[in-house]
């Protein structure tokens, strides 16, 4: 009998504290790798959404911008009569075809809108599709006393954007 035990003792294999501590090890280094895989999976979704914050505020300034290169006069904000600096969260001007365009920033749904009012007959019309999303403060300023140069501020968690656009048409 002890011949037996003797003889099972050498006999090739694996013992059950070599296949823990294997075990161990693997684990650990998978671990490790997990770790590594989530940090870089949580930093490529900051990264994503920084990019996508910088799009909504580049996106929604090019449309505006665009419409408001070619405006004849801006109605609203105006300077004040001291010739300070006036700001305001919405900009109301008249565009070349002679009808009033405002622009105004909605901060519980964070876009920036654009209502029509037509030169003659016909009401308000307020577009469907916002002109930017996720745009949390929208800031118009007058720049100047003729109402020329007007600045468009938008900021957004991650991003921001200032706009100065002079007016030509006039």
């Amino acid at each position: 009998m002890f011949h037996l035990f003797k003889k099972r003792r050498n006999a090739p294999g694996f013992t059950l504290v070599e296949i823990i501590v294997g075990a161990s090890l693997i684990t650990i280094i998978a671990g490790m790798v997990a770790h590594w895989f989530f940090m870089q999976r949580r930093y490529q979704q900051q990264v994503m959404a920084i990019s996508d914050a910088q799009q909504n505020v580049r996106q929604a300034s090019w449309n505006m911008t665009q419409e408001l290169r070619t405006a004849r006069t801006i109605i609203l904000p105006r300077m004040n009569a001291d010739k300070s600096i006036k700001s305001d969260s919405k900009v109301i001007f008249k565009n070349f075809a002679g009808d009033i365009v405002c622009f105004y920033h909605v901060p519980q749904k964070a876009e920036i809108r654009r209502c029509l009012i037509p030169n003659g007959p016909g009401s308000p019309v307020t577009e469907a599709k916002p002109v930017g999303k996720g745009i949390e403060k929208a800031v118009f300023t007058a720049h100047d006393i003729g109402n020329h140069l007007i600045g468009i501020y938008l900021e957004t968690p991650g991003a921001f954007g200032l706009e100065s656009i002079y007016l030509i048409n006039e």
